[in-house]
């Protein structure tokens, strides 16, 4: 709009676009751990009988929280450490834009670890 109005971009206006991008991607990830909708595949484990099942899966949950917790821990410092760096055209310290990935893999842990806590449910396998 402002490059009919004033002959120029808005030069800020791609940076906010990335801004906004990296927080709608780490927060809908988050969303998605809420909505178990993260793609698996559990075909093999499927075939198991009920005992080894159970400890694959704690196994691969245990495996996440482990990933989430390194990734939010990383993330902290991460953020911290670019407090001081400004984005290049708002000046804005790049802890905005590297916040969304503390902030939402923090929270992908938590629901991580609430459904953790639930009991597992194993599908009936069907009779071949």
């Amino acid at each position: 709009m402002t490059r009919y109005v004033t002959a120029q971009p808005a030069v800020w206006a791609s940076e906010v676009a990335a801004i906004a991008f990296a927080w709608l991607t780490f927060f809908g990830a988050s969303a998605c751990f809420r909505h178990n909708a993260h793609p698996s595949i559990d075909m093999l484990v499927q075939r198991l009988p009920a005992a080894p099942q159970r400890l694959v899966r704690l196994g691969v949950d245990l495996l996440v929280a482990g990933f989430l917790g390194y990734f939010c821990w990383m993330g902290i410092e991460f953020s911290i450490s670019a407090w001081e760096n400004p984005t290049a055209v708002l000046r804005l310290p790049m802890t905005v834009v590297y916040g969304p990935i503390t902030l939402a893999t923090a929270m992908m842990l938590a629901r991580h670890l609430a459904n953790m806590r639930r009991p597992v449910v194993l599908p009936e396998r069907a009779m071949a």
